[in-house]
């Protein structure tokens, strides 16, 4: 069984409490190279096509991945990993901005010296995971330190759509992902349809984002009166979460100048540049995750309104 993106990767019915997972082994060699070019690493295309061209067009992507990077995960200096991988060769050694005042310094020198630093953090970016769980790890405040830290050091990081082939060619990691999508499942078919489509959405593209999107706003183009009731709905539920509305001033008092002056410039209306939305996206993700005692409270109210509303009609 072929699958022509990444977005089909899952097949998820609705109303049913099942969620059918593709197979791993669907992630081939010849898939990835076919459909996923641009997203793969040079030295990860050239391994791919010498495989293929002996037969061995079945290896599972990761497998390809641990290979190329064996020596990079057992270096002993980034001079070493320098030498073997081109692709390094312009990397800066964090100790060469030691005296800079960036709050990234600050932050790495909370953890570990920083003449042992660029060396670990290239195993960890490359490993690979999510800049969310590598931001954690660091103790830094946003992902914009992270970037800012692979500008300095000259680093490309892995692109996410990469990072979501290496996880789905898995099979552990397709286990797991089922294993918490079957424990999102709820009883009622709305809220158990959002959960499920939560717990999928880190492994789905862009381009199938922008088709949902696209697929949402022509449904209430079509329905206005759905339109204005989702509005009412979020509307009167936020008028009945005082509580929530002052965690969520006092979490952005704390954030960056930046951070703040996108969302200011997203209120406004004002077109973002793909940095900006991400950031603006990730805003009230990061809050929740900050705040779970939270989610309960908005939920309640949520059901409230939905009641109110009700009635009204």
């Amino acid at each position: 069984m072929k699958i022509e993106t990444l977005s089909s990767y899952y097949n998820l019915r609705q109303p049913s409490n099942n969620v059918n997972f593709r197979a791993a082994s669907d992630i081939t060699l010849e898939y990835v190279l076919k459909k996923h070019t641009k997203f793969l690493p040079k030295s990860f295309i050239t391994r791919a096509k010498e495989l293929i061209s002996i037969g061995k067009k079945e290896t599972p992507i990761y497998e390809v991945h641990n290979e190329i990077y064996k020596d990079l995960f057992e270096a002993e200096s980034l001079k070493e990993v320098q030498e073997k991988y081109p692709e390094f060769s312009e990397v800066q050694d964090i100790i060469t901005l030691a005296s800079n005042r960036s709050k990234a310094i600050k932050a790495v020198q909370k953890i570990m010296p920083l003449e042992k630093f660029t060396l670990n953090y290239l195993k960890k970016l490359y490993r690979p995971t999510s800049q969310d769980k590598l931001k954690e790890e660091l103790g830094f405040t946003n992902r914009s330190l992270l970037s800012w830290l692979n500008k300095k050091l000259h680093i490309n990081k892995l692109s996410g759509s990469y990072i979501k082939l290496l996880q789905m060619s898995d099979e552990k990691e397709n286990a797991r992902i089922a294993e918490l999508s079957r424990k999102a499942i709820y009883a009622d078919s709305e809220v158990q349809k959002y959960r499920l489509e939560k717990a999928a959405e880190a492994h789905r593209t862009p381009e199938y984002r922008a088709k949902k999107k696209q697929e949402m706003k022509d449904y209430y183009e079509r329905n206005p009166e759905k339109a204005k009731k989702t509005g009412l709905i979020s509307k009167l539920t936020w008028n009945k979460c005082p509580e929530i509305k002052a965690a969520l001033s006092e979490y952005t008092k704390k954030l960056s100048p930046y951070i703040r002056k996108v969302l200011s410039k997203k209120q406004t209306g004002a077109p973002l540049n793909a940095e900006e939305k991400r950031i603006a996206t990730g805003y009230y993700r990061r809050f929740w995750e900050q705040n779970p005692h939270l989610k309960g409270i908005y939920k309640q109210r949520r059901l409230e309104a939905i009641e109110e509303l009700k009635n009204i009609d």
